[in-house]
């Protein structure tokens, strides 16, 4: 009876020896890192309990683009800058095809780095040449053509969002096509001091979703800087019917680009 107990508190301390041993293979270590990043949808985001796993995953395999990319996310959108682009710039490193056009993304969306944001939607094509990338589910002309926008350069946004509509109604239609790309190119149009082009682009757009605030308010707005009081003024209160239904752009974490307000309206009313 002894003899069997010895055996068996031997293999019950070998059995603890692999449990806790301090050495795995490389195979073994991404396989724990992998699993550690799966178990971080049991925690809050950015949590110590989630950053703890992901610091834990990094140390058993420090080439996974993901564990920087997730150790990054909370930084992102609690608005620590200082932290966000070391942790995004590593995980676009080990994996650029994976991550490069997310940063962009992100610069654009939440930093509004526009000369950064391009940079990376230009890298991405170098990567893929003669293929449109969708970064988050967004096409990269699509964006490109809001980073020049912002920037002032009005017929460079103009030709990529004419780029993106054309691609977009050659490869799924243009019914898909989202109205934002149609309000953007407007105030394109505006900024090239063609407000007739601006117009027919708003237009456009409602002819896509004839009920977007957004769209019906820049249209009245065109027409009141044009003297045209009336079709302002029938345009302006389909917009006021359509921000009350909350039919207008917004994003979640960070405000959209010509967010749309109620302040906005009643500056134009009393404009008419």
């Amino acid at each position: 009876f002894i003899f069997l107990l010895l055996l068996l508190v031997a293999a019950c301390g070998q059995q603890r020896h692999d449990w806790y041993r301090k050495s795995f293979t490389q195979e073994e270590q991404i396989t724990l890192a992998d699993n550690l990043i799966e178990s971080i949808g049991s925690y809050y985001q950015g949590s110590p309990g989630c950053q703890l796993l992901l610091e834990e995953a990094k140390g058993f395999d420090p080439n996974n683009a993901t564990v920087y990319r997730e150790i990054g996310v909370p930084y992102l959108t609690r608005g620590i800058a200082s932290a966000f682009p070391h942790y995004y710039g590593k995980a676009a490193d080990l994996d650029p095809l994976g991550w490069t056009g997310w940063r962009g993304y992100l610069y654009l969306y939440f930093y509004r780095d526009y000369e950064r944001a391009l940079t990376d939607f230009n890298r991405l094509d170098t990567i893929t040449p003669g293929v449109v990338d969708y970064p988050q589910s967004i096409s990269v002309d699509f964006m490109r053509g809001i980073c020049y926008l912002q920037l002032e350069q009005y017929k460079a946004a103009v030709d990529y969002f004419a780029q993106h509509v054309e691609y977009e109604t050659s490869v799924t239609g243009f019914k898909y096509i989202a109205p934002e790309t149609f309000l953007f190119r407007g105030i394109a149009y505006l900024g090239l001091k063609q407000p007739d082009e601006a117009i027919q682009s708003f237009e456009t757009g409602l002819s896509r979703e004839d009920y977007n605030a957004d769209l019906m308010y820049w249209v009245a707005k065109t027409h009141a800087q044009e003297g045209r009081k009336a079709q302002a003024r029938s345009y302006l209160n389909k917009a006021k019917l359509a921000v009350a239904k909350k039919d207008y752009n917004r994003r979640p974490y960070v405000e959209e680009f010509y967010q749309l307000y109620e302040v906005d309206l009643i500056a134009l009313d009393e404009e008419l």
